[in-house]
């Protein structure tokens, strides 16, 4: 397929300027006589510790653009008038900060003239719901983490570790960092992790941003670094919950293995007379067990005949081996309260900024990488599978990098413009922990020798003459030594090893002015991704190999159809494979099998009108979405070589870039300094996911064969864009000195959303059977009211309360939501449903009770106090029943085949009960000669709460599947499996709020977080 460059080029002749997204704020106010009120025109008007500034005109107005987040005091100075300064302004990106001076003569004795300005409770500027959260602010939260301080913003819910806006899907979520895309393309989640002491603010607009944003149809979350300053600054920072030893209580609670290690440092390079300035952080966070949840230890000791449930024969019922039998039944099967053994996960953060002010001219370098490590495949792994294989759980390792460099050319003091440069890159390996990238090895007898590890039979890989796993009662495990995804377990096929790789560089040039009450922006930006995406499971692969001896010659020596038999000959070893060639070399071949490079293109004009009462942000946004796709013809006659196993790349269409013009109308009345209406209107846009775009020829050939039944890694061909149209009304309202709150109505309609569909082939013209794909189809509704309540600090008090009341109806909460229908020859669905992650209610509640420097006494000086309470309804489910049919005896009750499933009510009528959680923080800060030291502690689920997060379908309750309680599903399952043996394991493995038999199957958690209690200090200087 040959890449289509025209509509790209015609654009970026066609459109004058480039900017990325916004990251600076500005101040405008106006100087007058404090005792006539007349105004000051030519006053010099000074950001202190930079070289921005401005001078007042003939109305004594002025502006300052380009400023960079953060707090600030401004100085203005005018001949025959006193000095006067205003400190603590904070600016916040793409918003604008009032500072209005009224200057004494110096005929009257009054000195100079220093103001502490409050943070403004209400933002006459902003024309639409713009929630801002500072470092300062989330400092002192009984959380950790930017996330979780995302997670307590109004219009968001967090549910099973994805974060929703306003019924939005979670891929529907844009993420910027220091201006730039920090979203992962494949998945739409965030990519890029950010220290919470590197941060300078980040703000939550759930819907209704400016022309500049595009890519996301529910919100955006944009992040700003920190910059150094004149002065230099360090912290070190550690907390841990290493209070005691693992699987021992401690107030109830256990320790989870957690470490927290931070260091801040920043200030000017020596040397450039405090032009050029610097900001790193660097974090180190460890934890032994990274799920943290509410876990009941067993403990199985072999016995002759059942005895109780915690002594009865531990015999193998498949599989059998007298060797490893006699092992088992010595060592018994034992897992401690709390903590969970080979679940670890360890992460190193590096967030810096380096800033060069040469006034006219600025320059900043932004930088953040991670490194992930972690035991298991990222979601909940069957730990009790892998019991007696705990050496060879497979790692996963994770590297992300984002790094941006901007220059700014100041044109005076009401007009500049930008240059930038982006880059990104995410790797990730999935693999066993020893043999890593080595794939041909990990059955390899003689590798597998040389580390201690002797297979039975080499030439069909298996551990002991029972094979590779062996049976206790109806529940599986790994056989010491088995490599990830070995047989005899269920498992998701494909990922025994898996590595992929996204990357994308952007460039742009941008200019922006103000123009009387104007403020216009002139833009666009531009990604060119490159996606690659290996999967292998490597015992069918060397099973393949040894099968078919030629085909791997010749697939080796890299003849291309030779490379497509091999791969459809391994089966669902290749299923998730592009970019890739069977044996994991990076190619960059034309078609399914090679590299996507998709590209974006936007543009927009936006003018923000700014007068006394009235605000107007009006803008315009072209996209061009060119996903690098292909469509059929004919969709009923796929161009499939059935001999070759590949699609007939001469006869693919290569898809034409999308092109959509998105309006964006805001307006903000400032009715009075405290109280504000605003309005908006909005189209928003977004292309889908890659992990829905793209997949290789082993996959294609595997549905054209297949047909039905195939579920895994579904992609769509010649997908369009997702579209949503939102309205949103608010008012903000201060109400006391220091109190306000601000009320948000919204209403969206999303259409264009994926879901599944069969499509039927011409069985006279084709060889392919009909098969599922991805199309456009699902469309959502969602509505609902957003309020914030905000109290400055009073009387050693400060507090916050936001509430979300919303409404999420769709007629599919993921692509695959129709899956079972579709298997069943049922058609598509039309009537809206309540959404899987709608939770009606979500608030949460923040005091922080505060002794100041100098206030308290001597106990209670510089101590605080806070406590945080989350809560929110639960979310939907559908009551239903089903037969047993070919899932696993270890998974029991939990329905695995969503057609065997038969739904007892209206989908999704049923709610799971409502989530309450009380955290609470104390702290207290002294100095130690100059260095200003803050301990703390903190406690989450403050009263140990079992908040329940899912329910099993059959009962709607997390303790208990259903399956023991009716006998005619259990029955036969349990007497065939030693009767009250296997009642025993199925209780204490799956029941008790356990539940690995809905972990395994779902990724997901019955109950929330236990108690977990982390102790730590803070130094700076």
């Amino acid at each position: 397929m040959k890449r289509n460059f025209f509509p790209l080029f015609i654009a970026a002749l066609v459109c004058p300027a480039l900017l990325w997204a916004g990251t600076t704020g500005k101040i405008k106010g106006k100087v007058t006589d404090r005792d006539t009120g007349e105004p000051l025109p030519g006053a010099n008007v000074v950001v202190v510790g930079t070289t921005l500034g401005a001078a007042s005109d003939f109305n004594g107005e002025f502006v300052v653009l380009n400023i960079p987040p953060g707090v600030y005091t401004v100085k203005t100075t005018f001949v025959g008038y006193q000095e006067v300064s205003i400190a603590n302004l904070r600016v916040n990106a793409d918003l604008t900060t009032e500072a209005n001076f009224k200057l004494p003569s110096t005929t009257v004795e009054v000195g100079e003239v220093n103001i502490v300005a409050e943070k403004p409770l209400v933002n006459k500027n902003a024309t639409n719901a713009v929630r801002i959260t500072s470092s300062e602010d989330i400092q002192n939260l009984p959380v950790r983490g930017v996330g979780a301080a995302i997670a307590l913003q109004p219009g968001v819910v967090v549910q099973d570790g994805a974060l929703y806006i306003r019924g939005g899907r979670n891929d529907e979520v844009g993420y910027y960092l220091e201006g730039a895309n920090s979203r992962d393309g494949n998945t739409g989640v965030n990519a890029i992790t950010v220290i919470p002491e590197a941060l300078e603010e980040f703000q939550v607009q759930a819907g209704g941003f400016n022309a500049e944003f595009g890519g996301a149809n529910a919100g955006i979350i944009r992040q700003t670094l920190k910059s150094g300053n004149q002065n230099y600054h360090f912290t070190l920072q550690g907390e841990t919950d290493n209070l005691v030893d693992p699987g021992n209580k401690f107030l109830n609670t256990y320790s989870y293995g957690h470490t927290d290690y931070t260091a801040t440092f920043s200030g000017p390079v020596p040397k450039t007379n405090n032009r050029l300035r610097f900001f790193l952080a660097g974090q180190n966070v460890f934890n032994r067990d990274r799920i943290a949840r509410f876990w009941n230890g067993f403990d199985f000791n072999h016995a002759p005949t059942y005895v109780d449930e915690h002594n009865f024969p531990l015999v193998f019922t498949t599989n059998s081996g007298a060797p490893l039998e006699a092992q088992v039944q010595q060592q018994g099967i034992h897992m401690r309260d709390g903590i969970i053994p080979r679940t670890a996960n360890e992460q190193w953060i590096g967030n810096g900024t380096l800033v060069y002010d040469a006034n006219p001219f600025v320059f900043r370098v932004g930088g953040s990488l991670s490194h992930l490590r972690a035991d298991g495949i990222g979601g909940l792994p069957n730990f009790v599978a892998n019991y007696f294989n705990r050496d060879r759980t497979r790692q996963d390792e994770l590297s992300t990098g984002l790094y941006n460099f901007k220059f700014t050319h100041l044109l005076g003091t009401k007009s500049f413009y930008e240059v930038n440069v982006n880059y990104f890159d995410r790797r990730q390996v999935l693999a066993d922990p020893i043999f890593k990238h080595n794939i041909w090895a990990y059955w390899d007898s003689t590798a597998s020798a040389e580390r201690g590890i002797n297979f039975f039979n080499w030439e069909d890989p298996t551990l002991w003459e029972g094979g590779n796993s062996f049976d206790i009662h109806g529940f599986d495990f790994f056989a010491p030594g088995a490599p990830s995804g070995g047989q005899g377990l269920p498992t998701f096929p494909g990922l025994a090893y898996n590595k992929n790789k996204r990357s994308y560089v952007g460039g742009s040039f941008g200019f922006t002015t103000q123009y009387r009450s104007h403020e216009l922006k002139l833009g666009a930006s531009i990604e060119r991704w490159t996606a690659r995406n290996f999967s292998a499971n490597p015992r069918q692969l060397l099973l393949n190999a040894r099968a078919h001896p030629d085909d791997y010659r010749a697939a080796l020596a890299g003849d291309p159809v030779e490379l497509s038999n091999f791969a459809s000959g391994a089966g669902t070893a290749q299923w998730l494979t592009y970019g890739y060639d069977p044996f994991g070399n990076e190619n960059n071949v034309d078609g399914p099998d090679g590299p996507r490079h998709p590209q974006y293109f936007s543009s927009y004009l936006q003018d923000r009108f700014e007068v006394s009462d009235l605000v107007i942000n009006a803008g315009l946004r072209l996209d061009m979405m060119d996903n690098d796709d292909f469509v059929f013809r004919d969709p009923s006659s796929p161009p499939w070589d059935r001999t070759n196993h590949r699609l007939l790349v001469d006869q693919l269409v290569k898809k034409k870039a999308d092109v959509e013009i998105s309006p964006r109308l805001g307006l903000a009345f400032p009715v009075t300094e405290r109280t504000v209406f605003h309005l908006q209107y909005g189209k928003f846009v977004q292309a889908p996911a890659f992990a829905n775009l793209y997949n290789g020829n082993a996959w294609f050939d595997a549905i054209f064969v297949g047909g039905t039944s195939f579920q895994n890694n579904l992609v769509g061909v010649g997908l369009e864009p997702e579209k949503t149209i939102q309205y949103e009304i608010g008012f903000n309202q201060q109400f006391s000195d220091n109190a306000a709150f601000d009320v948000t109505l919204f209403y969206k309609n999303i259409s264009g959303q994926l879901q599944t569909a069969r499509i039927l082939t011409n069985a006279a013209s084709s060889p392919a059977s009909s098969y599922n794909l991805l199309i456009n189809g699902d469309y959502a509704t969602t509505s609902g009211l957003e309020l914030a309540l905000n109290l400055r600090r009073t009387n050693r008090v400060a507090g916050q309360i936001n509430y979300t009341f919303s409404r999420s109806l769709g007629t599919g909460s993921v692509p695959n939501s129709a899956i079972a229908g579709i298997e069943l020859g049922q058609e598509l669905p039309t009537v809206i449903s309540p959404l899987n992650f709608n939770r009606p209610h979500v608030g949460s509640l923040n005091v922080d009770y505060r002794f100041g420097k100098g206030d308290g006494g001597r106990w209670l000086e510089r101590t605080g106090l806070n406590l945080l309470f989350t809560f929110s309804s639960g979310h939907p489910f559908t009551l239903s029943k089903g037969d047993f049919g070919q899932q696993d005896e270890s998974f029991a009750g939990e329905i695995t085949d969503p057609r065997a499933q038969i739904p007892l009510e209206s989908i999704n009528s049923s709610l799971t009960p409502w989530n309450m959680q009380l955290n609470l923080r104390l702290d207290r800060t002294v100095d130690l000669g100059p260095v200003e030291t803050n301990f703390y502690f903190y406690v989450q689920n403050l009263t140990n709460r079992m908040n329940v997060l899912n329910v099993y379908n059959r009962t709607g309750n997390p303790f208990n599947d259903g399956f023991l309680d009716n006998a005619a599903l259990s029955s036969s399952i349990v007497q065939a499996n030693g009767g009250p043996a296997y009642t025993a394991l199925h209780q204490a493995i799956n029941l008790n709020g356990n539940g690995t038999n809905y972990s395994w199957n779902t990724g997901n958690q019955l109950l929330g977080q236990p108690r977990t209690i982390r102790f730590g200090a803070r130094v700076q200087f």
